[in-house]
């Protein structure tokens, strides 16, 4: 499970778990598909420090942790907005990778005149994958392992964002069975058409790629926020500084901020034919 705190009004909160639920009850017993991720519980949690005298209360959101189980290498969070969508993270594996590429070059060029050359050598580990593979048990390594046989601790994935995603996929869709992409884009409408109805926005879909079983795992999270009254203030706040031109601002209305998303997913993803597709 995953914990989410939210600085929302509880009522608020409840109201959307509670549509939410109803929503997910319909979609199972009608068989409608949905990527919605479920929300286990809303609590309050107060607590007194008796020290400072200070009082503080939280509202916290359990939810649905979809990548449970799972080898997962690559986390994307994704709105179909490029503003402000874009980590360093990326640019990191770049650098890492072409340094290690100088090294290995650079010794191939100091042992150039023995009988192999170390930067074509076999023998050498390559390093030309930017995804990280987990071995079977889901647990990254170091290469290698106590004499007790403890295993390491599992890496952090960092959280990447919709620019990173163009950047990992050279700005191409990221292709889907015609299945699967069928199922996706019927999910996706669902899902966004619920939540532009009880007034829902600045919501994203989580993609994980498994590549142990070569499957992509998706789920909508942060539908938390409704258009309010302070969503459209800083809407406004948002727009007055933008010029001719320039991309809308990541806060607008929910309808047209369902209509972006949903637009994006199409642009993200596409269908690849089989031999089972028909025409």
């Amino acid at each position: 499970m995953t914990f989410h705190k939210f600085s929302y009004t509880y009522s608020l909160v409840v109201l959307i778990h509670s549509s939410s639920n109803q929503y997910l009850s319909k979609a199972f017993f009608h068989g409608l598909p949905t990527v919605l991720c479920k929300i286990v519980g809303v609590y309050q949690l107060g607590y007194h420090n008796r020290v400072t005298g200070k009082r503080t209360m939280e509202q916290v959101a359990v939810m649905q942790n979809i990548f449970f189980g799972r080898n997962i290498s690559k986390i994307f969070d994704l709105k179909g907005s490029l503003r402000g969508r874009f980590t360093r993270q990326g640019n990191l594996d770049k650098d890492k990778k072409s340094s290690k590429k100088s090294k290995r070059y650079k010794r191939s060029k100091s042992d150039a005149t023995s009988d192999s050359d170390s930067y074509s050598s076999g023998d050498e580990e390559e390093d030309d994958d930017d995804l990280s593979i987990p071995d079977s048990s889901g647990v990254e390594r170091d290469g290698k392992m106590s004499n007790d046989g403890e295993k390491g601790e599992k890496a952090s994935i960092p959280t990447l964002l919709d620019g990173d995603f163009l950047e990992f996929t050279s700005g191409r869709p990221l292709p889907l069975t015609d299945r699967a992409k069928a199922v996706f884009h019927m999910s996706i409408l669902n899902d966004t058409l619920f939540l532009s109805i009880i007034n829902v926005l600045d919501y994203s879909i989580l993609v994980g790629i498994d590549e142990e079983k070569m499957e992509l795992v998706v789920g909508i999270i942060d539908f938390m926020r409704q258009y309010d009254i302070l969503k459209q203030m800083e809407r406004v706040g948002k727009s007055l500084p933008m010029v001719v031109g320039s991309e809308a601002p990541t806060i607008i209305q929910p309808p047209l901020y369902k209509a972006r998303f949903t637009n994006a997913m199409e642009r993200y993803f596409m269908t690849v034919p089989s031999k089972w597709t028909t025409i």
